[in-house]
């Protein structure tokens, strides 16, 4: 049963993962730079709503996974090279996930914040590669997992 749940779980997580990856690169590379007029951006509220959804599984099944794994030993997150690549994926994750929710207010204090007007068109750019960070090192650990 325990297996089942893990291999049930890992695809949940995988398939939210790249869902949220996807939709964001779509948002970053495509409909962002068309959206110069502003036409597009009627859709923006409706694929934040989608991509809240999305990361929202991935992180609490991630969670959930890192726990069946490693019987919530939290300790592991320190001990280990696997902890803690987890660890740092769930940083830059949450990051993200917070911005994403917040409705972009971090990425606004960020430009309130800096002196540089260029920084600003570079904020989402820096939260995508953030995102791909995270499912690169998802993919490791998955290998690394594998042959623990």
């Amino acid at each position: 049963m325990i297996y089942e749940s893990q291999v049930l779980i890992g695809i949940i997580h995988l398939v939210s993962s790249f869902l949220w990856w996807s939709i964001t690169f779509v948002v970053v590379a495509i409909i962002r730079p068309a959206n110069r007029s502003g036409v597009l951006s009627v859709i923006l509220p409706k694929v934040q709503k989608i991509v809240i959804a999305v990361s929202t599984v991935s992180i609490i099944s991630g969670f959930i996974l890192f726990g069946v794994n490693t019987n919530y030993q939290f300790h592991a997150l320190f001990l280990t090279f696997w902890g803690n690549m987890i660890l740092v994926s769930g940083m830059l994750s949450l990051i993200v996930y917070c911005n994403v929710v917040s409705g972009g207010k971090i990425s606004a204090m960020i430009i309130k914040l800096s002196k540089l007007p260029k920084l600003a068109n570079q904020i989402p750019m820096v939260f995508f590669s953030m995102i791909t960070i995270t499912l690169t090192f998802m993919i490791l650990i998955s290998k690394v997992y594998v042959a623990r």
